[in-house]
């Protein structure tokens, strides 16, 4: 009679400590998975930022911006005839 009821006492014990582990991994997993939320959030924000200065940057760099930023910013102008020199 004994030797049963270590036994039941064992499985007992098993399924119990099977339930917090399940209830254990099941708080990680939600945890885990707002973190991925939020994870995925900033990389939302971050693709469109990402996008908002490539355009930026293609605007910058066209070439009327670039040689109008150049004579207004720089003072640079285009050099007299005489000061071109042509190589063969």
């Amino acid at each position: 009679m004994m030797p049963r009821i270590y036994w039941l006492a064992l499985l007992l014990t098993m399924v119990i400590s099977s339930a917090l582990t399940v209830i254990y991994v099941k708080h990680e997993s939600r945890i885990l998975f707002a973190e991925l939320r939020d994870t995925q959030k900033l990389q939302d924000q971050e693709i469109i930022e990402w996008g908002r200065l490539q355009l930026q940057n293609s605007t910058l760099a066209t070439h009327s911006n670039v040689e109008s930023r150049a004579r207004k910013t720089l003072k640079m102008r285009l050099p007299d005839h005489v000061q071109v020199v042509q190589l063969p």
